[in-house]
């Protein structure tokens, strides 16, 4: 899929109306269907839409232990926490500028996934486009008749997309291999006591890769990698 290759309507003076965001044919889609993922290539052609990559990774005080180079006689030494504590990281990176969008919350529930997609809504409605988001099966990313999802879609209606991945299919989430990049950097092998230290390592490396957009893309591939994600068998 070819996205963001059109810039958007030009600050002429006219007012915001004048340039409405495109009409929401559906707001959840399977990839499945022909007819609507060519609704949203289309709206990703011409500039009218933004499509992030949205999944969410364990922040643990227990490290992960992983190989790692120590100079001979020197083992390196990781100690584990007398209690440990988890956090939960959300992220969603637009595929076409390698934006990335993130935060940390105690657990991963629907409150949040509703507010990373509420922060990717308020960024490409100032944009004037449409949130497209791609995000796996979980059940805290699941839209119902009812609950929280729900309201937050009802919140947002006519300016955001959900495109839902089959089931346990992680190696067609491009976010995974954002994960790869941070896991080695933040919670494989680390030393940290205490919990808050590891969010700040978290958001430090979260603040570097967003001062590199283009490293972001090389992590989660180029955009003509990810067409296949949104294309029917």
């Amino acid at each position: 899929m070819s996205a963001g290759v059109a810039a958007p309507p030009p600050k002429t003076g006219f007012p915001y109306r004048c340039f409405p965001l495109p009409l929401v044919r559906h707001e959840i889609v399977d990839p499945a269907d022909a007819a609507a993922v060519t609704w949203l290539c289309g709206l990703l052609q011409a500039g009218r839409a933004d499509l992030y990559v949205e999944d969410e990774a364990d922040l643990a005080l227990l490290p992960s232990l992983t190989r790692t180079w120590m100079r001979r006689g020197e083992q390196r030494r990781v100690e584990a926490p007398g209690t440990n504590e988890k956090r939960s990281v959300a992220a969603a990176t637009d595929v076409a500028d390698g934006t990335v969008l993130w935060e940390v919350d105690l657990a991963r529930t629907a409150a949040q996934f509703g507010l990373m997609l509420q922060s990717c809504v308020q960024r490409s409605t100032s944009r004037r486009r449409l949130a497209i988001l791609l995000v796996d099966n979980a059940q805290s990313h699941r839209v119902g008749k009812k609950g929280l999802l729900r309201k937050f879609m009802r919140a947002n209606a006519g300016r955001v997309v959900l495109v839902f991945l089959p089931p346990y299919s992680p190696d067609l989430q491009p976010a995974e291999r954002l994960w790869r990049q941070w896991r080695p950097s933040v919670t494989h092998n680390h030393t940290r006591r205490t919990i808050e230290e590891l969010i700040a390592d978290s958001d430090a490396w979260f603040e570097r890769q967003s001062k590199d957009p283009q490293a972001v893309l090389r992590a989660i591939g180029t955009i003509r990698e990810a067409r296949p994600y949104l294309i029917a068998a």
